[in-house]
């Protein structure tokens, strides 16, 4: 099946045979303003509490192109994650997804509805990109980490891997500029270079703040020239007792 950045109608064309998860939390997701999508929620989340974290949605025809029918409807579609997650549920496969399994898990042969019933997931930057040569504004990530802080409030993350580390730079200057959160502030850190791998580097972070107390995990976004064996041995370092559990739950049948 081709991928949603080749094409982003799958969504908007499945959507009518789509019997669409309704979040426990929806009526608290709503009071975040900045929030564009209803984050995924598996109905197992709560046992290890892990957010994986991605990036962006695309809305690019098959020749690379905007797609501007699926830009504006994706940008009126709150539910544009859970179809996403519901479609990989039910055997839509792309590369992306394909290197978060391997990454996590070492294998791409797993139970996927298992899978996505043990973790949450939803995209930090809070509009489509309109091709994958588009990237975030500086902007996009200050409003990203702003709805960051405010979901987890809502379903507080023990541990969070964020699929791409473009977002890490950020985190410290958006945190001393929230007024309305009190962050404990010899608890909160940040390590921009914690292990290389390649040329890319494994970034780290934890943040306290209110009933929030998580670890975050930041790794190169999983497409290209993607090492994946290297980045689930060092997510293995990282929260391996999480993943093995994950990973006991998730055997293909």
């Amino acid at each position: 099946m081709p991928s949603l950045r080749q094409n982003p109608k799958l969504i908007i064309k499945n959507k009518k045979t789509m019997n669409l998860k309704t979040n426990a939390y929806n009526e608290l997701f709503d009071q975040i303003n900045e929030l564009t999508w209803y984050p995924w929620i598996g109905s197992n989340y709560n046992e290890n509490r892990l957010l994986i974290v991605g990036e962006s949605h695309y809305a690019q025809d098959e020749d690379g192109n905007i797609d501007l029918e699926c830009y504006n409807a994706f940008l009126k579609d709150k539910n544009l994650t859970i179809g996403i997650v519901e479609l990989l549920m039910k055997g839509s496969s792309w590369k992306f997804f394909q290197n978060t399994y391997h990454a996590l898990l070492r294998t791409e042969n797993i139970n996927r509805e298992a899978f996505w019933s043990n973790v949450a997931f939803y995209n930090f930057i809070q509009r489509p990109m309109k091709t994958t040569k588009d990237r975030p504004l500086k902007a996009d990530y200050s409003r990203g980490w702003d709805v960051f802080y405010e979901v987890s409030k809502v379903i507080k993350p023990s541990h969070c891997i964020f699929l791409g580390s473009g977002s890490a730079q950020y985190l410290y200057p958006v945190m001393k500029e929230k007024k309305d959160i009190i962050f404990a502030d010899t608890k909160c850190t940040i390590e921009q270079w914690h292990k290389q791998i390649g040329i890319y580097w494994g970034k780290i972070a934890h943040l306290e703040y209110e009933e929030v107390n998580t670890d975050i995990t930041f790794i190169k976004h999983p497409s290209k020239f993607f090492k994946k064996d290297d980045w689930n041995d060092y997510l293995m370092e990282r929260i391996g007792g999480i993943l093995e559990n994950l990973k006991s739950k998730t055997k293909a049948k």
